[in-house]
């Protein structure tokens, strides 16, 4: 493993921990001081106090606590340039509660992380996009199936 790949899991480690543990503290070192970060509902935050702040928010509310990951998420790591890379992810998360009282029974959660080297040789996020796959379907690509 290089030393770019190691700090590049650190980074995404440290990410998940943060999640797991609902510990916000934990992302000062995760995102650049001017990232841009969109959750899965469509809410845009930039700048790393602005994005900490809202998930220590996110952290303490028991309707996003109640939701656990299910199995380890996938990772897909992919270089741009020497100093960016793009990490695409998915997690399954069950139980997380609705703000009217439902339950998500499964969230199929991806995630998209542009990441780039710092000049400490630390790499943190510039850029985060969550999504959220949906059930409904709009179109039928003839090589899907179903």
């Amino acid at each position: 493993m290089t030393q770019d790949e190691h700090a590049i899991g650190h980074t995404l480690r440290t990410l998940m921990m943060a999640f797991q543990r609902r510990e916000a503290d934990l992302l000062q070192s995760v995102y650049t001081e001017d990232a841009d970060w969109t959750n899965a509902f469509g809410r845009s935050l930039h700048g790393r106090e602005a994005i900490v702040t809202y998930l220590r928010e996110l952290f303490a509310d028991a309707n996003f606590g109640d939701g656990e990951m299910r199995g380890e998420p996938q990772v897909d790591v992919r270089a741009i340039t020497d100093d960016v890379v793009v990490a695409r992810t998915y997690a399954e998360i069950t139980g997380q509660r609705t703000v009217d009282g439902g339950t998500i029974a499964v969230r199929r959660n991806h995630s998209l992380k542009v990441l780039q080297r710092q000049a400490e040789g630390d790499w943190r996020i510039v850029s985060e996009m969550y999504m959220d796959a949906r059930d409904d379907v709009t179109h039928v690509h003839p090589g899907d199936s179903g």
